[in-house]
């Protein structure tokens, strides 16, 4: 009995000085460089968005933050790369949208990106226009709408492929307004945007980015916007919300997260810094230049639109039966 009792109270004189030893490493946490998984080449819209944001990071938590970029199909191989890192904090992982899409489009993903991760915060959003060529003799939303309920199935509508956001909206679109139109799908969304502007599809949704160029020199026209509100940047384009389709606002997002088991204070550190990087002029101007707005977000918040959203697209891929293994 006495041995057991001296025993009880050397732990308990012990485990406070284990936790104020853990609480002391979180808190001295970062000590070394940290590196930040891009699930997508070197050079394109996630890449050329987290190279500023990670100088800007580094600059507010006193270490170089590092970009290793893992491409691949559905961002699956960067995204499990960031899953199974060490739960240290020098690991981190830019998540988006498409891993929610990915959650039911994949079988066998070799990891959950709503519970194998400590989610950080939001980086940006941006929406996506539904367009038409400009001489496709439909002149708005409205128009596009009749001529689908006046010959379904007949308009042909482009897409990056089964699976991608602009093929989901356009099925949203569908199911909305109760029409139909015919799915072309691509291999990657430069040749879907290459045969709409010649002529071959009629419609596809895109993100702003690829589609302004095209509309500022009439090539095409912009029908809706996916956004919430009205960019004040394009004020002749409606969202499709102000068209009376509020359940087809959707925008494409980024982020940051840990993986799972990082200590909280880690991940409220590294929030607070991406947060005070995204009210700099310098990342708004950059997102800007992607066609995003700043997406300032708590952990919290941050893990309930992951989940949320892989609740939404789940629902929807599975009822078009949509695989992309």
């Amino acid at each position: 009995m006495q041995r057991r009792n001296l025993l009880r109270a050397i732990g308990l004189l012990v485990a406070p000085c284990g936790l104020t030893h853990v609480a002391a490493q979180e808190t001295d946490w970062p000590k070394r460089p940290i590196k930040v998984i891009v699930p997508a080449p070197a050079g394109g819209p996630f890449d050329r968005t987290m190279r500023p944001l990670a100088q800007s990071l580094a600059e507010l938590l006193k270490q170089p933050v590092v970009i290793e970029n893992r491409p691949s199909a559905g961002n699956i191989v960067g995204t499990q790369a960031g899953a199974s890192a060490p739960a240290d904090g020098y690991t981190l992982t830019m998540t988006g949208m498409l891993n929610t899409i990915a959650a039911s489009l994949y079988d066998n993903l070799p990891f959950d990106v709503a519970r194998d991760f400590e989610h950080i915060g939001g980086i940006g959003e941006g929406a996506q226009w539904l367009v038409v060529r400009s001489d496709a003799g439909i002149a708005s939303f409205q128009d596009l709408i009749a001529h689908a309920k006046r010959e379904p199935g007949k308009l042909n509508y482009a897409s990056s492929g089964a699976g991608s956001s602009g093929h989901l909206i356009m099925e949203m679109l569908q199911r909305a307004t109760s029409t139909t139109l015919t799915h072309v799908p691509y291999k990657g969304g430069a040749p879907a945007l290459q045969d709409v502007l010649g002529g071959v599809v009629s419609v596809t949704a895109l993100p702003i980015t690829g589609a302004l160029p095209f509309v500022q020199s009439g090539k095409l026209r912009a029908l809706a916007a996916s956004s919430k509100k009205r960019d004040p940047r394009y004020p002749d384009v409606p969202t499709f919300s102000e068209l009376g389709y509020p359940q087809l606002s959707v925008t494409s997002w980024v982020g940051l997260s840990a993986p799972k088991g990082t200590p909280a204070p880690i991940v409220r550190k590294v929030s607070s810094a991406l947060q005070m990087a995204l009210s700099t002029p310098a990342i708004s101007k950059q997102l800007e230049a992607e066609g995003m707005t700043a997406l300032p977000m708590t952990p919290e918040q941050y893990a309930a639109l992951v989940r949320s959203d892989v609740a939404r697209w789940g629902q929807l891929v599975r009822s078009l039966n949509i695989k992309a293994n």
